[in-house]
């Protein structure tokens, strides 16, 4: 071979080289974008009870997020790009919330998810997520322990360790009870926010007569409830999912027991106000919102229904929280963790900021009594 032909076989091989190099720079996948860059769309997921226990809850949060997506996306979306929402069922189960995670975070690649509603939920793929480094924003889930999952994790809705406070304290201070009893669901939430109340009580100088758990899939009280009325408690203090308190609110009427009820934000259920209507005096606590009016006339369209029950204004609220970040720093998961604990947001749901566990830094709570069907506040 001639020393000409060899020059000219280096040039080519030289040049093959170096464009395959900028192809390979041009079509390699990143990790995260700009704020500004155009293209496909952002891709988030939402995780929450669309069937089962606490569905008349999920089913509005999810409803709330649609309404904010589609705000997003008529404002020109994020940095000129749509948010793509991808709905999943948690079914309030740590079997369906796993399953749910593991798609949105290695099968869609999501950047963030709004998730989960049932803190048994979140527990369950909030893990994985930290290890992927996906943001997690969650609406509803409040068990304390969950401020220790991560440096990826927020959530919009307060910690029950300011719930099981103020309902212990509600209790002695305003009801007067002093022998209170102690019916609660074996879970992140229901055993968190239980251990919150009874120390909390028994400080101030309450006595805890009876404390009876049991799994949230039971749908047979009977044997806890007869405990329950041999030790004769002023108030039966319930941290205990919808479905299954419907049927021991029932039961305990059966039984005879008369005994005042308080439960837990998870009575907010609007299936659950209707089902133990007009069995005795029932208060429950949920988190306070400000709720404007033009906010709840949106999700009532949306979803025909005639309330907007708890975390329906949480979930709306932490979509466009992630996409006011995202539309600043991109989807660098690293950048929007940092930009969460600066920002101090407005929303539907009240004034929020984020401590560095990722909670919100102020709780508000108001009592409401369920009749008639539906629930109006104790002034």
């Amino acid at each position: 071979m001639g020393g000409i032909t060899k020059v000219i076989i280096g040039i080519i091989v030289l040049v093959l080289v170096i464009w395959g190099i900028s192809a390979l720079v041009t079509t390699s996948p990143k990790t995260a974008v700009s704020p500004t860059t155009s293209g496909e769309p952002i891709k988030i997921g939402f995780i929450g009870p669309l069937t089962g226990d606490a569905a008349s809850l999920g089913t509005v949060a999810r409803a709330a997020v649609e309404v904010a997506a589609d705000e997003i996306n008529k404002a020109n979306g994020i940095g000129g790009r749509n948010l793509e929402v991808i709905y999943e069922d948690g079914q309030c189960s740590p079997k369906a919330a796993s399953n749910a995670g593991n798609k949105l975070i290695n099968v869609d690649k999501v950047t963030a998810i709004v998730g989960g509603l049932c803190s048994s939920e979140t527990a369950t793929f909030a893990p994985v997520a930290m290890q992927s480094k996906t943001i997690v924003m969650s609406y509803c889930s409040s068990a304390p322990n969950l401020s220790s999952t991560g440096k990826y994790f927020f959530r919009d809705y307060p910690s029950d360790a300011y719930q099981g406070k103020f309902a212990a304290e509600y209790v002695y201070n305003t009801l007067g009870a002093r022998n209170v009893a102690l019916l609660f669901h074996i879970s992140d939430w229901g055993t968190g926010i239980k251990d919150v109340f009874k120390s909390t009580f028994e400080s101030l100088g309450g006595k805890i007569v009876a404390e009876e758990g049991t799994k949230s899939e039971a749908r047979d009280y009977k044997t806890q409830l007869t405990k329950i009325k041999a030790a004769k408690p002023d108030y039966i203090y319930m941290p205990s999912y919808p479905e299954g308190a419907t049927v021991a609110v029932k039961q305990a009427r059966e039984l005879g027991i008369n005994t005042k009820m308080l439960g837990a934000d998870a009575w907010s259920d609007l299936k659950f106000q209707k089902d133990v209507s007009g069995k005795g005096d029932i208060l429950y606590i949920e988190s306070a919102t400000s709720m404007p009016d033009d906010f709840k006339a949106k999700i009532l369209a949306k979803t025909g229904g005639d309330q907007v029950p708890l975390c329906a204004p949480q979930a709306y609220d932490a979509t466009k929280i992630l996409a006011q970040v995202m539309s600043k720093v991109g989807t660098d998961p690293d950048k929007i963790q940092d930009e969460l604990r600066a920002i101090q947001y407005s929303g539907v749901s009240g004034s929020i900021d984020f401590d560095e566990n990722g909670d919100v830094t102020v709780a508000k709570y108001v009592v409401k009594r369920i009749a008639d069907g539906t629930a109006t506040e104790v002034k």
